[in-house]
């Protein structure tokens, strides 16, 4: 039996391998070498937490994280990479004001790091309803940009649906069904959104607070310029890998119903539409079933 596809895979057609050697300072992948950044880190962002207790939680090239207290408080986030580190920030002034996010408690430009709210459970996907509660979040984070203050919204206005000479992405291979992808997302969100999208969406990364309220952790792959339809294509293949395999038509129902919560409104054959555009103007593989 093949295996389910995972959430990358069933993005195929939309993921870029980076060239060899393109990360030039990778951090050790070795929990106990790479502690001493993150103790520096720690220092960085407050002083008074240099005594709290620090736990590597995973170590790679690209990032390392660790939890800072007993119990846990917060979270400690170093990037190898500048890029991704202001990726993940500006990711956060974009979306950072939404519940559905764990707050940002701090950024030090200096170590590439970020001290982040500490999200406490971990989600049981056996019990009802945590299909609906994922995908909940994932609309909630969509339309997070309608809260923005006026600074900040002045500050995306590029990204804004309704911009005259809204640009083309670089990986668009069909400009004109990327039009169409456009036409249809300023109908169901309204011109003056900043639609985002490319959420780093894995089972684990939907945790809970004490109160049981659903939070989506790691944000840094979040984009301004994908729209949301890139989450909604890849949430198949996540609640596969969360053993709660859906069909693409149920998925995108409970897609629609929570994003009219959250003040999204896609009708149905407007969505299939914008779907099967989106896959044309990108190159996806597939739609799961989506689009059905």
């Amino acid at each position: 039996m093949k295996p389910p596809a995972t959430a990358a895979e069933s993005l195929a057609g939309l993921i870029r391998v980076r060239p060899h050697g393109w990360l030039t300072s990778p951090l050790p992948a070795d929990p106990t070498a790479v502690a001493g950044l993150l103790h520096r880190a720690r220092t960085a962002h407050d002083l008074a937490r240099a005594a709290e207790p620090l736990r590597v939680l995973s170590a790679r090239a690209t990032a390392a994280v660790a939890e800072l207290g007993d119990p846990p408080r917060c979270v400690l986030k170093l990037h190898a990479d500048r890029n991704a580190y202001l990726q993940e920030t500006l990711a956060y002034t974009l979306l950072g004001n939404s519940p559905a996010l764990p707050a940002l408690l701090g950024a030090d430009d200096a170590t590439s790091s970020l001290l982040i709210e500490h999200i406490p459970h971990s989600v049981d996907f056996r019990q009802p309803g945590a299909a609906a509660d994922l995908i909940d979040t994932v609309a909630a984070v969509h339309t997070a940009p309608a809260m923005l203050d006026a600074t900040t919204s002045k500050a995306f206005a590029a990204f804004r649906l309704d911009r005259p000479d809204l640009p083309v992405p670089a990986w668009i291979r069909d400009p004109g069904a990327w039009a169409a992808v456009i036409d249809l997302c300023q109908a169901a969100y309204g011109g003056a959104r900043i639609p985002v999208g490319h959420l780093d969406l894995k089972p684990e990364h939907l945790r809970l607070r004490t109160d049981g309220h659903p939070v989506l952790c790691d944000i840094e792959t979040v984009r301004p310029d994908v729209t949301g339809l890139i989450d909604l294509v890849t949430l198949p293949a996540v609640l596969r890998q969360a053993g709660i395999p859906l069909p693409g038509p149920a998925v995108r129902d409970l897609y629609q119903q929570a994003a009219r919560r959250h003040g999204l409104n896609w009708a149905t054959p407007a969505l299939r539409s914008a779907l099967n555009a989106y896959r044309a103007a990108t190159g996806l593989a597939t739609l799961h079933t989506l689009a059905d």
